[in-house]
Parts: structure tokens; sequence; C-alpha cells
């Protein structure tokens, strides 16, 4: 049973068409003295399944420290999608992330956002979103948007230093509330979950203590590459995505011209396209590990360009005030 300052609430969001109440659940931790207040959010994609772990995890944490000012973690923003695993919302096909800040005359994605955003909004001083690559591609990095300490703090060897999609849930509370906000990119593709979900873990709970919500001296910050140039490889034709580099490569740099997959076709076997690193040092960020059915169009790389990133030393990270 949760301790009593662990409540658990619930956001009344509709009924579906076959008359099932549509609702979202928070839990709320509530500390006896005041302090920041932080939302961790999980789930936005429905294919995104590490982090609704790693938010379980944090909750069960959360429930034996004493947490100074409110923390409130939702691990599941997006029911519908994970119903039917997909990254859209099944009803309407709408990416949840670029509707906010929502509106409730219009489609259910909207609407869902509109309620999360109402009810995060006045309540957040820091927001955690915490995403994946999905059910195939695994990503590891960490964005750097207006808290980079706490960015940091997540410890991911992987930093980016760009700008957040417009309609993001960070992008509106950032433009409408100057919110703090940190957007993990957190694995996935199933080959290596268990160690993400580790490491995510970890980085929620050393970032809480860097903001002050829970007591304890934060690990330092290791030496990380800050990425402020990104490239999306996107396919020009769909078929089976071979490829040539794995989810264990992430984070290494391979040079200009390396072979990282092809596209093959899954009738003819041609081979309809080659994806080769950009950059004379290319980081890889996001990789297809395994052989797996890809739309033209769809994610299939994400590559840094390491002639303008920079190296960070290694830094013991404060606490903040929130």
């Amino acid at each position: 049973m949760p301790d009593p300052k662990h409540s658990l609430e619930w956001l009344d969001i509709t009924r579906t068409a076959g008359g099932q109440p549509l609702r979202v659940a928070a839990h709320v931790f509530r500390g006896v003295e005041d302090g920041p207040r932080v939302t961790i959010t999980a789930g936005i994609h429905g294919d995104e399944l590490p982090p609704i772990v790693i938010a379980r995890q944090v909750t069960e944490q959360l429930d034996s420290l004493p947490v100074r000012g409110q923390v409130t973690v939702i691990p599941l923003c997006n029911p519908p999608g994970f119903e039917s695993f997909t990254r859209n919302t099944p009803t309407d096909m709408q990416n949840l992330n670029r509707v906010f800040p929502g509106d409730l005359d219009t489609w259910l994605s909207d609407q869902l956002a509109k309620k999360l955003h109402e009810y995060i909004a006045p309540r957040t001083d820091v927001l955690l979103d915490l995403h994946a690559g999905g059910s195939i591609p695994t990503v590891d990095y960490v964005y750097v948007l207006n808290a980079p300490e706490v960015s940091r703090a997540f410890l991911f060897p992987t930093l980016y230093k760009g700008k957040s999609y417009q309609g993001t849930l960070g992008t509106e509370l950032i433009k409408q509330n100057g919110t703090k906000v940190v957007v993990a990119e957190i694995g996935g593709g199933g080959q290596l979950d268990a160690q993400y979900i580790r490491r995510g873990t970890a980085g929620v709970m050393n970032a809480l203590k860097v903001i002050g919500s829970i007591p304890g001296d934060p690990q330092p910050a290791p030496a990380q590459t800050l990425l402020h140039d990104m490239k999306i490889v996107r396919p020009a034709f769909g078929g089976i995505l071979m490829p040539r580099v794995d989810a264990t490569q992430l984070g290494q740099a391979v040079d200009r011209g390396t072979l990282l997959g092809t596209m093959v076709d899954p009738q003819t076997f041609e081979e309809l396209e080659e994806f080769r690193a950009p950059f004379d040092k290319t980081q890889l960020v996001l990789v297809r590990p395994t052989p797996s059915r890809t739309h033209a169009g769809d994610y299939a790389y994400m590559l840094g360009d390491l002639s303008t990133a920079e190296q960070l030393e290694s830094q013991q990270l404060a606490r903040q005030d929130g």
C-alpha cells in the first residue's frame, strides 16, 4: 500500500465509442516541506514501453523517501496508443506530442492533450518527459533545453542542444509558463530494455536530487558529448531495413561513408537503398538494431555531427532550489 504522502488521482478524459471511461492516472507525492513541483511523464507515445516501467520503478522508490515539494508521476499519458502499441493515437492517427496544448472541440488526441495540459501546467516547475525509440528503434540521448544541469544529471553519454518540435508538451510549457523541461530518449527496440530501464531510473532519481525533491548528494555528471547538429535519416523506399550497426554501438563514432544499413525489397530481395554515415565523424544516436519492416519516411537513423559538438568534462552537480 502506498504511504499517506502518495495519492492516486485520475484525469477523466472522455468515454470511448464502446462506452468505457478513458482516464489517466497520476501518482502524487506531497512533501511536508515546501519545494519544487516536479512532473514526470511517460507513455505519450503508445509504443514506448521502457519509460512506463521507469515511471513505475521511480514511484516505488519515492514511496520510501521523504519528498520535498511535490512530485507527480504520470506513467501512461496515452492509454489508447498503448493498447494498440502504436506511436500515434489509433482513433485519429495523430501524434499526441504534436498537438499540445490541445483543444476540446476536435480530435481525441487534442482532447487528451488539453486535459493533460490543464492538469500539468499549473502544478509543474520542472518537467521530466520520458520517451524511447518505440517498438523497433533504439535511441540514447537527453535534450538540453532550458535546464542544462538537470539534463546532465541523467548521466547519459550524449546530450543534444536543439530545438524541440512545436506542439510537444515540453515546448508548450516552456513557451507559456517558463517551466524547466528535460526530455530524455531512453532505449526502445526490446534488445537492451533492461539496461535502459536501469539507466533511466537512476537518471530520474539523480535529477530529482539535483532539483532538490529528494535527499542525497547527486552523482557527478560524467564526461558527455553535447551535440548541436543532428541529421534524421528517412528512407526513400519502404522494405526491410537490414542493419550493419546495432544498439550496442549507440554513442560511438563512425567515419564518413560507413555503411549503416541497406533497404531490401521483401519480395525480389533487390537492394533499394544504402544508408551511410554523412559526417567526417558521425555519432550514432538512433538505430534500427534488427531487420525491420520500414516504411518510406520512417525514422531509420538519427546521426550527430561531432565536428560541431562540445565535449563536456565530468562535473559535480549542485542541488537546485527548484
